[in-house]
Protein backbone atom coordinates (compact mmCIF):
# COMPACT_ATOMS: atom_id res chain seq x y z
CA UNK A 1 0.00 0.00 0.00
CA UNK A 2 1.03 3.17 -0.51
CA UNK A 3 1.79 5.62 2.16
CA UNK A 4 -0.16 8.27 3.68
CA UNK A 5 2.10 10.73 5.26
CA UNK A 6 2.72 13.49 3.33
CA UNK A 7 6.33 14.17 3.98
CA UNK A 8 7.27 11.19 2.73
CA UNK A 9 5.15 12.02 -0.86
CA UNK A 10 7.25 14.48 -0.68
CA UNK A 11 10.43 13.19 -0.17
CA UNK A 12 9.35 10.72 -3.59
CA UNK A 13 8.26 13.77 -5.59
CA UNK A 14 11.60 15.37 -5.11
CA UNK A 15 13.66 12.30 -5.69
CA UNK A 16 11.85 11.48 -9.00
CA UNK A 17 12.05 14.73 -9.83
CA UNK A 18 15.82 14.98 -9.46
CA UNK A 19 16.22 12.07 -11.70
CA UNK A 20 14.45 13.23 -14.57
CA UNK A 21 17.45 15.31 -15.48
CA UNK A 22 18.77 11.48 -16.67
CA UNK A 23 16.63 11.85 -19.83
CA UNK A 24 16.79 15.44 -20.16
CA UNK A 25 16.76 19.19 -18.84
CA UNK A 26 13.70 20.25 -17.43
CA UNK A 27 12.15 22.46 -15.68
CA UNK A 28 10.82 20.25 -13.22
CA UNK A 29 14.53 19.36 -12.12
CA UNK A 30 15.35 23.10 -12.03
CA UNK A 31 12.80 23.77 -9.57
CA UNK A 32 14.13 21.37 -7.30
CA UNK A 33 17.62 21.80 -7.28
CA UNK A 34 17.09 25.79 -7.02
CA UNK A 35 14.78 24.30 -3.71
CA UNK A 36 17.42 22.50 -2.56
CA UNK A 37 20.37 24.93 -3.25
CA UNK A 38 18.38 27.82 -1.63
CA UNK A 39 17.27 25.57 1.49
CA UNK A 40 21.25 24.35 1.81
CA UNK A 41 22.42 28.19 1.95
CA UNK A 42 19.48 29.32 4.18
CA UNK A 43 20.82 26.30 6.61
CA UNK A 44 24.30 27.62 6.21
CA UNK A 45 23.87 31.02 7.01
CA UNK A 46 21.45 30.28 10.19
CA UNK A 47 23.73 27.99 11.23
CA UNK A 48 26.85 30.22 10.82
CA UNK A 49 25.24 32.88 12.39
CA UNK A 50 23.74 31.26 15.60
CA UNK A 51 27.16 28.85 15.85
CA UNK A 52 29.90 31.53 15.24
CA UNK A 53 29.07 35.25 14.13
CA UNK A 54 26.16 35.62 16.83
CA UNK A 55 28.36 34.33 20.34
CA UNK A 56 31.06 36.20 18.63
CA UNK A 57 29.19 39.81 18.81
CA UNK A 58 28.41 38.80 22.43
CA UNK A 59 32.21 38.68 22.84
CA UNK A 60 32.47 41.92 21.44
CA UNK A 61 29.93 43.78 23.96
CA UNK A 62 31.87 42.36 27.00
CA UNK A 63 34.49 44.59 25.65
CA UNK A 64 36.45 42.69 23.45
CA UNK A 65 36.55 44.79 20.17
CA UNK A 66 38.84 43.25 18.07
CA UNK A 67 36.61 41.04 17.40
CA UNK A 68 35.10 43.68 15.38
CA UNK A 69 37.64 43.71 12.62
CA UNK A 70 36.85 39.80 11.25
CA UNK A 71 33.27 40.77 11.39
CA UNK A 72 33.87 44.24 9.18
CA UNK A 73 36.13 42.54 6.91
CA UNK A 74 33.58 39.74 6.55
CA UNK A 75 30.87 42.34 5.53
CA UNK A 76 33.48 43.76 3.03
CA UNK A 77 32.13 40.68 0.74
CA UNK A 78 29.12 42.43 -0.24
CA UNK A 79 30.40 45.32 -1.54
CA UNK A 80 30.45 43.42 -4.57
CA UNK A 81 27.06 43.95 -5.24
CA UNK A 82 27.71 47.68 -5.58
CA UNK A 83 29.42 47.79 -8.79
CA UNK A 84 31.30 51.18 -8.03
CA UNK A 85 32.96 49.69 -5.08
CA UNK A 86 32.98 46.02 -6.13
CA UNK A 87 36.36 46.24 -6.14
CA UNK A 88 36.97 45.95 -2.18
CA UNK A 89 35.25 42.98 -1.93
CA UNK A 90 38.98 41.29 -3.02
CA UNK A 91 40.25 42.58 0.27
CA UNK A 92 37.80 40.02 2.20
CA UNK A 93 38.74 37.09 -0.30
CA UNK A 94 42.81 38.01 -0.04
CA UNK A 95 42.68 37.62 3.80
CA UNK A 96 40.21 34.36 3.55
CA UNK A 97 43.12 33.01 0.80
CA UNK A 98 45.88 34.09 2.95
CA UNK A 99 44.84 32.98 6.35
CA UNK A 100 43.27 29.83 4.92
CA UNK A 101 46.58 29.13 3.11
CA UNK A 102 48.69 29.43 6.20
CA UNK A 103 46.56 27.75 8.27
CA UNK A 104 46.78 24.46 6.30
CA UNK A 105 50.64 24.89 5.73
CA UNK A 106 51.28 25.23 9.01
CA UNK A 107 49.12 22.88 10.59
CA UNK A 108 49.16 19.58 7.58
CA UNK A 109 52.01 20.41 5.75
CA UNK A 110 53.88 17.08 7.88
CA UNK A 111 50.91 15.17 7.19
CA UNK A 112 49.79 15.60 4.12
CA UNK A 113 52.86 16.60 2.58
CA UNK A 114 55.69 15.11 4.20
CA UNK A 115 54.65 12.07 5.58
CA UNK A 116 53.71 10.90 1.53
CA UNK A 117 57.10 11.89 0.51
CA UNK A 118 58.69 9.88 3.26
CA UNK A 119 56.26 7.00 2.42
CA UNK A 120 58.22 6.53 -0.80
CA UNK A 121 61.78 5.87 0.45
CA UNK A 122 60.50 2.45 1.68
CA UNK A 123 63.16 -0.71 1.74
CA UNK A 124 62.29 -2.60 -1.69
CA UNK A 125 61.69 -5.98 -0.30
CA UNK A 126 58.25 -6.25 -1.48
CA UNK A 127 56.54 -5.76 -4.86
CA UNK A 128 53.88 -3.33 -3.57
CA UNK A 129 56.60 -1.19 -2.31
CA UNK A 130 58.34 -1.70 -5.56
CA UNK A 131 55.23 -0.30 -7.53
CA UNK A 132 54.49 2.79 -5.58
CA UNK A 133 58.66 3.83 -5.93
CA UNK A 134 57.38 3.00 -9.33
CA UNK A 135 54.81 4.82 -9.61
CA UNK A 136 56.27 8.09 -7.99
CA UNK A 137 59.30 7.96 -9.96
CA UNK A 138 57.60 7.79 -13.18
CA UNK A 139 54.93 9.99 -12.11
CA UNK A 140 57.51 12.94 -11.42
CA UNK A 141 59.07 12.31 -14.33
CA UNK A 142 56.03 12.92 -16.66
CA UNK A 143 56.14 16.57 -15.27
CA UNK A 144 59.91 16.83 -15.86
CA UNK A 145 59.47 19.55 -18.24
CA UNK A 146 63.23 20.94 -18.56
CA UNK A 147 64.51 17.64 -20.13
CA UNK A 148 63.93 16.25 -23.61
CA UNK A 149 61.41 13.49 -22.86
CA UNK A 150 63.73 11.23 -25.27
CA UNK A 151 65.14 7.70 -23.94
CA UNK A 152 64.70 6.90 -20.76
CA UNK A 153 62.81 9.95 -19.72
CA UNK A 154 60.76 9.35 -22.92
CA UNK A 155 59.72 5.59 -21.62
CA UNK A 156 59.73 7.01 -17.85
CA UNK A 157 57.23 9.54 -18.74
CA UNK A 158 55.01 7.68 -20.82
CA UNK A 159 55.17 5.30 -18.06
CA UNK A 160 54.22 7.90 -15.51
CA UNK A 161 50.92 8.86 -17.68
CA UNK A 162 49.86 5.10 -17.85
CA UNK A 163 50.31 5.30 -13.80
CA UNK A 164 48.25 8.61 -13.67
CA UNK A 165 45.19 7.55 -15.71
CA UNK A 166 45.15 4.51 -13.50
CA UNK A 167 45.23 6.29 -10.62
CA UNK A 168 42.69 8.39 -12.18
CA UNK A 169 40.03 6.18 -13.19
CA UNK A 170 40.32 4.20 -10.01
CA UNK A 171 39.54 7.76 -8.46
CA UNK A 172 36.87 8.03 -10.79
CA UNK A 173 35.49 4.24 -10.02
CA UNK A 174 35.34 5.10 -6.59
CA UNK A 175 33.45 8.28 -7.29
CA UNK A 176 30.93 6.26 -9.64
CA UNK A 177 30.92 3.51 -6.65
CA UNK A 178 29.36 6.01 -4.43
CA UNK A 179 27.04 7.46 -6.74
CA UNK A 180 25.41 4.24 -7.16
CA UNK A 181 25.15 3.50 -3.60
CA UNK A 182 23.38 6.71 -3.08
CA UNK A 183 21.07 6.05 -5.99
CA UNK A 184 20.79 2.42 -4.64
CA UNK A 185 19.89 3.97 -1.55
CA UNK A 186 17.01 6.30 -3.30
CA UNK A 187 15.23 3.49 -5.12
CA UNK A 188 15.27 1.67 -1.51
CA UNK A 189 13.55 4.60 -0.18
CA UNK A 190 11.11 4.76 -2.73
CA UNK A 191 10.12 0.82 -2.91
CA UNK A 192 9.97 0.70 0.75
CA UNK A 193 8.64 3.69 2.75
CA UNK A 194 6.68 5.32 0.40
CA UNK A 195 5.11 2.48 -1.85
CA UNK A 196 4.47 -0.47 0.86
CA UNK A 197 4.13 1.22 4.35
CA UNK A 198 1.45 3.06 5.92
CA UNK A 199 1.98 6.05 8.12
Amino acid sequence: MVTTNWWLWLAAFFTVSIYTVAFADNNLFRFVESIFVGTSAGYMVTANWFNYIKPQLLNVQKGQYVLLIPFLIGLLVYTRYVRSIAWVSRISLAFTLGYGSGFILSKNFRPDFLTQVIATFRTLDTFNNWLLVFGVITSLTYFLFTVEQKGVVGYASKAGRWVMMIALGAAFGSTVMARVSLFLGRVQFLLTEWMFLVK
